[in-house]
């Protein structure tokens, strides 16, 4: 039998790819991203929050919350969502433990933190979530001096304008994001969370 020739799969074989590169790539990169702006002006500001507050089964679940008697672990605690997280957690009678890659701007956002909430429980834990090792070493410490683990955000990442690798070779979004910020951390504390009911929560953005 003639099988008739597969149908281009993508737009740039319709279009060749040097007008896709030059013209449709930009205008669908404009595009996507004024869309997603314009998305999230109605939907992830205050307006948008009141707008859909009331369809919330228990709206006020956040502000009821006793965390007392347990530990979470935030990765990138130290500044933006992280900071905010772990500032939230340690309000409610948490223990925070916040891993960081900086030591001075992990202990300037502790120290935050420990005045916003003067009887918080707050620790803090270097390493780079990009680097195996690091995330490695990070667990073990922590299991050996803690142990007990209710919840991790796994929230440290990077989001590089150029290919950048790590030390150990990988690519540094990859690496701190997915790999070893994620899969890895989650894979170690598995246990963990599964003796404590716990739970294990991954940010991520409209940039991934």
């Amino acid at each position: 039998l003639n099988a008739p020739p597969l149908l281009p799969s993508h737009p740039a074989q319709l279009l060749g790819r040097g007008l896709w590169n030059r013209v449709a790539m930009p205008y669908a990169q404009f595009a996507a991203t004024t869309q997603f702006f314009l998305y999230g002006t109605r939907h992830f500001n205050k307006k948008g929050y009141d707008k859909h507050v009331k369809d919330y089964k228990d709206p006020d679940a956040l502000s009821k919350a006793d965390l007392k008697g347990k530990a979470f672990m935030v990765t990138g605690a130290n500044s933006g969502v992280g900071k905010e997280i772990a500032r939230w957690l340690a309000s409610k009678g948490a223990s925070v433990h916040m891993v960081c890659r900086s030591k001075e701007r992990g202990e300037a956002a502790r120290q935050e933190l420990a005045q916003a909430s003067p009887d918080a429980d707050l620790h803090l834990w270097l390493a780079d979530c990009g680097l195996e090792r690091d995330v490695r070493k990070c667990w073990e410490d922590f299991s050996a001096k803690c142990g007990r683990l209710d919840g991790i955000v796994c929230n440290a990442g990077a989001l590089l304008s150029e290919k950048t690798l790590t030390e150990e070779g990988v690519e540094v979004t990859l690496a701190s994001h997915l790999l070893f910020g994620s899969y890895l951390l989650g894979s170690l504390a598995m246990p963990a969370l599964r003796a404590s009911q716990g739970r294990l929560i991954m940010v991520s953005s409209g940039g991934m």
